[in-house]
């Protein structure tokens, strides 16, 4: 009688653990709503067996699951922030992790010394990013279509309150030629007529006053909560202690206060589009 071998091992996947944790927020979030499995199945239009496997730490969602997850569970950004640490590209993960943020908000304050992104037109983006190519890197199609993903979050049926802050010295910063500059001057002033888009100049005086932060975007959820982004050399950096997010909120709303309100600012634009980006008189097409 032949001896019974035993099975071999199972080989230990060392992300499995942390695919359990997630299964626990995702648990956690859904029972702190009061819904079954089959509920949070049926708001993101899966079976409540894929909710098991989820919650049980059998499958890891994919992207877009995680993101309708988030959405149903009204994380703002939290289950995705668990998802993306199990992401194997680094690149993807800081990118989808912004998004994630950003497009949750119900605000969003934006202070930097150029034009802001969500604020910007195709051709002035394409200009920019292919001006940038040389230090960072990557896909040019895809950092474009990324931007344009972004902007798009001002259209939604719900969109965000944006509210930016740039300083006047960024509309001497000439991208392209006159006539682009001038165009994507204009198409900010179009954006600026909604009425979830604010913005306004600091002044040439307040510079030498005016800390400066770089690209600083203070984004803030329903309830209250604050994460606030720092631009770094290459993926920037996350602020989420309530604290010190607070205080940024505080020191956005003191410069703010401080700046050109937004009619005077326009007029600051106006001015320099007919001055600095002038339409070239054998130019029939330029706006």
């Amino acid at each position: 009688m032949g001896v019974a071998r035993m099975p071999a091992p199972t080989r230990l996947d060392p992300s499995r653990s942390h695919i359990a944790q997630l299964g626990v927020v995702i648990r956690s979030l859904r029972e702190a709503k009061g819904w079954s499995q089959a509920d949070l199945g049926q708001a993101i239009r899966l079976s409540n067996t894929a909710i098991s496997k989820f919650e049980n730490g059998h499958v890891l969602p994919v992207r877009e699951v995680a993101e309708a997850l988030d959405r149903a569970l009204e994380a703002d950004g939290t289950l995705f922030e668990a998802w993306d640490q199990l992401n194997d590209d680094p690149s993807a993960r800081w990118v989808e992790k912004y998004f994630a943020h950003e497009s949750k908000a119900i605000e969003i304050h934006h202070l930097a010394n150029h034009l802001p992104a969500l604020l910007q037109n195709d051709e002035y983006t394409r200009a920019i990013l292919q001006a940038g190519m040389a230090y960072y890197g990557g896909n040019l199609d895809e950092k474009v279509a990324y931007r344009q993903r972004r902007r798009a979050l001002l259209d939604r049926s719900d969109p965000p309150l944006f509210r930016a802050l740039i300083a006047e010295s960024a509309l001497d910063c000439p991208i392209g030629d006159a006539k682009l500059m001038r165009g994507q001057l204009l198409y900010m002033l179009d954006r600026m007529t909604r009425t979830n888009v604010e913005l306004r100049l600091s002044p040439f005086t307040a510079s030498v006053l005016t800390p400066d932060f770089g690209l600083t975007q203070i984004m803030i959820f329903r309830g209250g909560r604050r994460v606030v982004y720092r631009t770094g050399l290459t993926q920037g950096i996350y602020i989420t202690n309530a604290a010190d997010a607070a205080q940024y909120s505080a020191l956005y709303d003191h410069i703010w206060h401080e700046a050109l309100p937004q009619n005077e600012s326009i007029a600051v634009i106006r001015k320099a589009i007919e001055e600095k980006y002038p339409c070239a008189p054998a130019d029939p097409t330029c706006p």
